[in-house]
C-alpha cells in the first residue's frame, strides 16, 4: 500500500468517526427536546390546550370581541354578551367572519337559527342553485346542484292551519300581510322544508331559518294555538242558534245582524273570544 493509499484511508476513518459522534450527538439533542415537550405539556393547564374541538386563544379573541360589540349600543337590547359570543363561535364553525356571525343569526326562545338571506348564501357557497315559483299565495322552492335536485311548496292556507300567522290575539301577524312580507314568508317557509327534509348540514349549528322558527316555535311552546274547526255533529251545526249563544255573542261585543245556524254562531263565539284574550 503506498503512502497515499494510508493517508486516504486514515482520513475515511477519522471522518466515519467524526459522523458517527455527531449522530450521537444530534440523537442526544432530539431526546432532551421530547422530555422537554412532555414537561411543558404537563405544565400546561388543560383549558389552554388546543384541541380539534376548542382553540384557546381563538376563544379568547371571541370573547374579547363579544364583550366588546354587546356593551357597544350597537346590538339589540335583548342581544347580550353570552347570545353574541354565540354567535360569533357557530359562525366560526361555518366559516364566517363575526360581524357575519352576528348578522346572520337570531335566537327564538333559546334556539339558534339563521336567518334567510345567510342560508341562501350558504347554499350558493356549497354549489346549490335556488329558484322560486312565486304564485298566488303559494311558493315553490327549488334546489340544484349537478344531477342533484329537490322541492317543496307551501301555501297561505298551510301557514295558516299550522298556527304560523296569528298573533295570540287571534290578529294576523305583520310579516304575513298580503303582499312582499308574505311572500317572503312564504319563500323562507318553503326553502325550510327543503332544508330541513333533504340539506339539513347546511343549517350547522343553526336549528332553522329564523323568519320561519319566529312562528313556529310560538305554536310548538303553546303560545298560539293553530287553527282547529270545531268538531259539531251536522245536525246538530245546522240547527238554529241558541238563546245562550245569542246572549254570548252580545256579551263579547258584537251585535247580530242576521240568523245563523248553531254551528255558525259557535264558530262566531270562538272568534270572538280569541281575540278578546
Amino acid at each position: 500500500m503506498t503512502d497515499q493509499e494510508k493517508e486516504i484511508k486514515q482520513t475515511k476513518a477519522e471522518l466515519k468517526e467524526q459522523l458517527d459522534l455527531k449522530a450521537k450527538e444530534v440523537e442526544e439533542l432530539n431526546n432532551k427536546l421530547v422530555r422537554l415537550e412532555k414537561k411543558q405539556e404537563l405544565s400546561v393547564p388543560a383549558n389552554e390546550i388546543a384541541t380539534q374541538f376548542f382553540n384557546p386563544a381563538v376563544w379568547a379573541q371571541m370573547k374579547g370581541m363579544a364583550e366588546v360589540f354587546a356593551k357597544s349600543g350597537a346590538l339589540p337590547p335583548d342581544i347580550n354578551m353570552p347570545k353574541t359570543l354565540m354567535a360569533i363561535q357557530a359562525g366560526y364553525e361555518m366559516g364566517m367572519k363575526p360581524i357575519e356571525s352576528i348578522k346572520s343569526f337570531y335566537f327564538v326562545k333559546g334556539t339558534l337559527n339563521i336567518f334567510g338571506a345567510a342560508l341562501t348564501r350558504r347554499l350558493r357557497e356549497h354549489g346549490w342553485v335556488i329558484s322560486f315559483k312565486d304564485e298566488q299565495n303559494k311558493c315553490t322552492v327549488t334546489v340544484t346542484k349537478g344531477n342533484e335536485s329537490y322541492n317543496d311548496s307551501l301555501t297561505f292556507e298551510e301557514a295558516v292551519r299550522s298556527g304560523w300567522t296569528k298573533t295570540a290575539s287571534g290578529g294576523l301577524k305583520p310579516g304575513w300581510f298580503e303582499g312582499a312580507n308574505r311572500k317572503l314568508k312564504l319563500r323562507y317557509g318553503a326553502l325550510s322544508l327543503v332544508i330541513k327534509t333533504y340539506l339539513a348540514e347546511v343549517l350547522g349549528s343553526a336549528t332553522d331559518i329564523a323568519e320561519v322558527a319566529v312562528d313556529a316555535t310560538q305554536v310548538i311552546s303553546g303560545e298560539i294555538t293553530p287553527d282547529k274547526k270545531l268538531s259539531l255533529d251536522p245536525e246538530q251545526a245546522s240547527k238554529p242558534m241558541t238563546d245562550a249563544q245569542i246572549a254570548t255573542i252580545k256579551s263579547l261585543g258584537c251585535e247580530i245582524e242576521e240568523e245563523m245556524t248553531y254551528g255558525q254562531a259557535a264558530e262566531m263565539i270562538k272568534s270572538l273570544a280569541s281575540k278578546k284574550k
